[in-house]
């Protein structure tokens, strides 16, 4: 039983993780804020970098839940509850990368980008954050057994 809390300890915290960086991501991504401060570009690619990290930490904590923890992964592969979420997840993922080549092309410009184009990766960002919403409840409808 320590297991399986520590295990859910883990893939919570790194959950609590992706939201912080993401939140951190979509509050200095804003036109007003970055308008002739490059070094907040720079601080916002190094919250992407962290956004990255969490993700990485979000999946193999869950990998570790799902493998040893108590349900079995016999259990969780046959919920569609898990497939929901691991979808959700992937849509995020695929959701963070246009953001992530804009912030990596406009670390490499000489000029700051423009107005537009940091609203439409806030955007992406936005919806990541809706998206994110949704995968505790799923997480919690599968911790109780649904």
């Amino acid at each position: 039983m320590l297991l399986e809390t520590l295990l859910a300890y883990l893939h919570i915290s790194a959950v609590l993780g992706l939201v912080v960086f993401l939140t951190a991501k979509v509050a200095l991504l804003r036109p007003e804020v970055l308008a002739g401060r490059p070094q907040l570009l720079r601080r916002v690619l190094r919250m992407d970098n962290w956004c990255w990290a969490a993700f990485a930490a979000v999946a193999a904590s869950g990998a570790l839940r799902v493998l040893l923890g108590v349900k079995g992964a016999g259990w969780y592969a046959s919920n569609p509850l898990l497939w929901v979420k691991l979808a959700l997840f992937a849509l995020m993922l695929a959701m963070g990368l246009p953001s992530r080549s804009a912030l990596l092309r406009w670390r490499d410009q000489a000029e700051a980008p423009t107005p537009e184009a940091i609203r439409s990766q806030r955007r992406w960002l936005m919806w990541q954050a809706h998206i994110l919403v949704l995968l505790p409840l799923f997480g919690a409808l599968l911790a109780y057994g649904y």
